[in-house]
């Protein structure tokens, strides 16, 4: 473990940085050890002038100042200052100039006050206790003992507005299920390459692509299965990319099975937001709706905190919405995609992750400071059963609407380019005609039927 430097020049860095950060009782003690230290170094008296309470220190502090340097144009203003203050006190209220004495610091092997039986040469920077390398904490002044630590963040969040907590102030989850989905994104896409090629249809309908027909026919399945298929090298790139930036950055803030959860449930709405406009007509695979949800989950979570995070939340919920318009339009332009799947997936997103969302307080009740998280999976647990419940009740809107007979009727009716009925064994065949109706064809069991019009 690496400690820090214990000259008095580390000294008067690390007295400058608590001052500035405004612990002066940290900043004091550690200006006066310089001074201790190296009782010629005129920076550390001119700032042990700085932080100390009495006039009085001030005048000793600046005096030394001087006759390290006469000539020392900031001590010498702040001398007249102080005489000047010291002047309009009355006399009554002057007390006597005593030198001040720095603390005594023990020396030698101590035992952790935490842990007794191991012995440890280190000390807590601020209350000077022994602290064993498991107990200290670093921070941008030296090792702390977790106890002035605690302190410290107890005055700090008794001052936090409407009793909610940033999530950036606690420590953060170590993301885990976001490598997990890119590991299996990347494992289903070898499979499928190596069954025949992720482009190619039978293969996708094998897998589980997110089909219209065999939907119809009862395989709720493909709802889900979609989620994990690409078709094409770029397609799988692209998405990992994306669940990438967005998905480490929400599992580590909303916890990793609020994470899990809304990007199951996010890319669940997102398929069955497609099947419900396409019906029959619906042929699609990838993470988009999922990763979509993680994109609308940051967006809620930047509006939930949008008071806290200020300038910098405004900018990331600005970015989140180009993004989420530049992707629709090239979804409908250049690179067509699945809009609907992005749309539904964004939307179901923003919802669950604002119903979600990390909400921080802290509990006084005893007297160890404890934080709360008021939206926890165990406390929100209606928002899963709800979520779930709405999908299903939409799916069986979507089935119903699209296997009605007036439905099915009309089928006749569509341009035969619109849509491919795929099974498994490809048949291509082009047709000059308008008088077949191409919905009475008959294909055979485990056939791909693809119909194109001249």
């Amino acid at each position: 473990m690496k400690s820090f430097p214990n000259d008095s020049s580390s000294l008067v860095q690390q007295g400058r940085t608590a001052a500035r950060v405004g612990d002066i009782a940290e900043a004091r003690r550690l200006l006066t050890a310089a001074t201790q230290k190296a009782p010629n170094n005129v920076e550390a008296w001119l700032e042990l002038a700085g932080v100390v309470d009495s006039l009085e220190e001030k005048r000793n502090c600046f005096a030394k100042v001087l006759e390290l340097d006469p000539g020392h144009a900031s001590a010498q203003a702040g001398l007249v200052l102080v005489e000047q203050k010291l002047s309009s006190q009355p006399s009554s209220q002057q007390p006597r100039i005593i030198e001040a004495k720095p603390p005594q610091v023990e020396t030698g092997p101590a035992f952790c006050y935490r842990h007794p039986d191991v012995e440890t040469g280190l000390r807590c920077n601020r209350c000077n206790k022994p602290i064993c390398p498991t107990c200290a904490q670093r921070t941008p002044v030296g090792f702390r003992c977790p106890d002035c630590i605690m302190e410290i963040e107890d005055r700090y969040y008794s001052q936090a507005k409407d009793g909610d907590l940033n999530p950036y102030d606690r420590i953060l989850d170590t993301p885990f299920f976001t490598y997990v989905l890119l590991g299996l994104n990347a494992l289903v896409f070898l499979m499928m390459e190596l069954a025949g090629g992720s482009q190619n249809n039978e293969i996708l309908v094998r897998f589980g692509a997110n089909y219209g027909p065999l939907i119809l026919q009862g395989q709720l399945w493909r709802l889900f299965t979609s989620m994990f298929l690409h078709i094409g090298l770029q397609h799988l790139v692209f998405n990992s990319i994306g669940l990438f930036i967005f998905g480490v950055e929400m599992e580590r803030i909303y916890g990793r099975y609020r994470y899990l959860v809304i990007y199951l449930l996010a890319g669940l709405f997102g398929s069955l937001a497609s099947f419900a406009v396409k019906g029959p007509y619906q042929f699609s695979a990838g993470a988009s709706g999922a990763i979509f949800g993680i994109i609308g989950m940051n967006l809620a979570f930047f509006w939930v905190y949008r008071h806290k995070l200020g300038e910098y939340g405004r900018q990331r919920r600005r970015m989140v919405w180009v993004l989420i318009i530049i992707n629709l339009v090239l979804g409908y332009t250049v690179l067509p995609s699945d809009n609907m799947a992005h749309i539904g997936g964004t939307v179901a997103g923003f919802i669950l992750g604002y119903a979600l969302a990390p909400r921080y307080s802290i509990d006084h009740s005893d007297s160890s400071r404890r934080f709360i998280d008021r939206a926890s999976l165990l406390r929100r647990w209606w928002v899963l059963v709800l979520g779930s419940a709405l999908f299903a009740g939409g799916l069986w809107l979507a089935f119903t609407y699209w296997s009605a007979p007036e439905r099915a009727s009309t089928f006749s009716t569509v341009e035969p380019n619109i849509a491919a009925i795929e099974y498994g064994q490809t048949i291509e065949g082009n047709l000059n005609t308008n008088d077949v109706d191409l919905w009475a064809f008959e294909g055979k069991a485990n056939q791909i039927i693809t119909i194109s019009k001249e």
